[in-house]
């Protein structure tokens, strides 16, 4: 597999990430905090810290389960790998890439089918494969639900091999190399700390720590990310 990925994961729990030492095209997974709340609070997670970096999101994503339920185990992987290869063999003309792994993912070719792990459907009798497909945040798809009318589109349009069949999940965000957006972390906190200071006039100065800890990502709105350091600042008289 090529080129090094993470996957930005939307689901009914929070999931905030740290970076580590990653390189330098990677893609993260950052997953949504949806509370009982009103829609504009619907993202809020009090673990969090209140100030960082705001962004729109990379990529849309959403997992693919290519599966079959044919009785016989042998003919299920032979079929659900004949429709892995009919969906990556369509997915470039319909302006969708398709990737695989955890939280590490790395885009699927041909030379990958054999590979990629087969495992338990959510019946008794079923195997199947698991990827994602993705599709830029831009001015063509800006909605999750024009992502979603794209890749449902697509999904029809890959023919079945005997009892093979694909099933999706929860459409994602993608962020690619979120610690290449440290600094302006960092530069947002500093900016904050600097304007509370200056509330209690020149005599005041800061103390920030803490902006040497890991970064984190959390999904703010339907489009975008909030990254950001759990730090604290003390402003206290010179």
């Amino acid at each position: 597999m090529t080129v090094q990925r993470f996957l930005l994961a939307m689901g009914a729990l929070a999931l905030t990430v740290p970076v580590g030492a990653q390189a330098q095209d990677e893609l993260v997974v950052v997953t949504g905090s949806r509370s009982d709340r009103a829609s504009f609070d619907e993202y809020y997670n009090r673990e969090q810290a209140a100030i960082g970096l705001t962004r729109k999101a990379d990529y849309f994503v959403k997992p693919l389960y290519v599966s079959s339920d044919s009785r016989d185990s042998s003919l299920r992987v032979r079929e659900l790998r004949a429709m892995l290869r009919e969906t990556i063999s369509r997915a470039a003309e319909s302006g969708i890439s398709l990737v695989a792994g955890n939280y590490t993912l790395t885009t699927v070719t041909m030379a990958d089918v054999e590979q990629l792990q087969v495992t338990g459907g959510r019946r008794p009798d079923t195997n199947r494969v698991s990827i994602y497909a993705r599709i830029p945040v831009d001015g063509k798809t800006t909605r999750v639900r024009d992502a979603d009318q794209r890749i449902q589109a697509f999904i029809k349009a890959v023919p079945a091999t005997g009892r093979s069949y694909i099933e999706t999940g929860s459409t994602s965000l993608a962020l690619t190399n979120p610690d290449q957006y440290r600094g302006d972390v960092v530069r947002a906190v500093a900016n904050e700390a600097k304007r509370y200071a200056g509330m209690f006039g020149s005599d005041y100065g800061i103390s920030i720590e803490g902006l040497d800890s890991e970064l984190f990502w959390q999904q703010s709105s339907e489009t975008e990310v909030f990254l950001y350091i759990n730090h604290e600042f003390v402003i206290r008289p010179k």
